[in-house]
């Protein structure tokens, strides 16, 4: 009798594991979850920055988001989750091939989040928009050496 209960409790552990298992996040998935809400959230900052009455509250929302994409992004490209057969990401193999460049380019896009959000922050309309030139400049200067092309 006693072994059957282990028996249960065994089955019982495993399948209360199971879901566990089985729920661990993709990480190309997250990835590129976190940058599609980016993408929207950069979107709504160039609608807002091209009216003449801009929404500081709205742009401040965006760049906490962009702030906290910002200081994620250094987990969202761990070893493996790379190019490989079968894999669809648009992650060049350079990411993994030349770490260094690729947390300078990281870091480049972090001081430019930092700098739009205090943007933000001082009100000014230009300043945001020089800011969000920026910006943009630190994610295209990333896609155009670590983000394979989309034709």
């Amino acid at each position: 009798m006693a072994r059957r209960h282990c028996g249960v409790a065994a089955l019982t552990a495993a399948m209360l594991a199971a879901p566990l298992v089985a729920a661990a996040p993709d990480p190309i998935a997250s990835r590129i979850d976190t940058y599609r809400e980016l993408g929207a959230s950069f979107k709504a900052v160039n609608d807002g920055l091209r009216t003449d009455e801009v929404q500081p509250v709205l742009l401040a929302q965006a760049a906490r988001h962009m702030r906290t994409v910002a200081q994620a992004q250094y987990g969202l490209f761990p070893a493996g989750s790379g190019p490989a057969p079968g894999r669809k990401t648009k992650a060049k193999a350079e990411i993994w091939r030349q770490p260094a460049r690729f947390k300078a380019a990281q870091d480049a896009f972090a001081a430019a989040a930092a700098g739009f959000q205090q943007a933000v922050g001082s009100g000014n309309a230009e300043t945001m928009r020089g800011a969000a030139r920026k910006l943009g400049e630190t994610c295209k200067g990333c896609h155009d050496s670590f983000r394979t092309r989309t034709d």
